[in-house]
């Protein structure tokens, strides 16, 4: 038996210019933007699927169960580790309190 599931995504606009493919992402300014995640205390909503070279730009985001492939910082994760995201919104482990993950 398999299953299948249907990814989770929503279409946004870039906050501001800078957002890269696999790049984990929070909430702008109102319910329409999205920006990087730049620190690990971030409400990280999801990971982009696609680049914006603008601000304003679409921005698919894939969304909690969502099933998208994230960009990989610092640090190799292994199986069961806790991710959130870097200066760059790419993903890194942590065990930190107060850390907010994302995988």
């Amino acid at each position: 038996m398999s299953a299948h599931a249907n990814p989770v995504c929503l279409t946004f606009k870039a906050g501001s210019t800078g957002i890269v493919k696999g790049c984990a992402v929070k909430a702008g300014a109102d319910n329409k933007h999205v920006l990087i995640a730049a620190l690990a205390t971030d409400k990280i909503i999801g990971i982009a699927l696609n680049s914006a070279a603008a601000a304003e730009d679409k921005v698919e985001v894939a969304l909690a169960g969502g099933g998208a492939k994230g960009l990989i910082g610092s640090s190799t994760p292994a199986f069961g580790d806790h991710l959130t995201s870097d200066i760059n919104g790419a993903l890194v482990v942590t065990t930190t309190d107060h850390d907010r993950v994302c995988a």
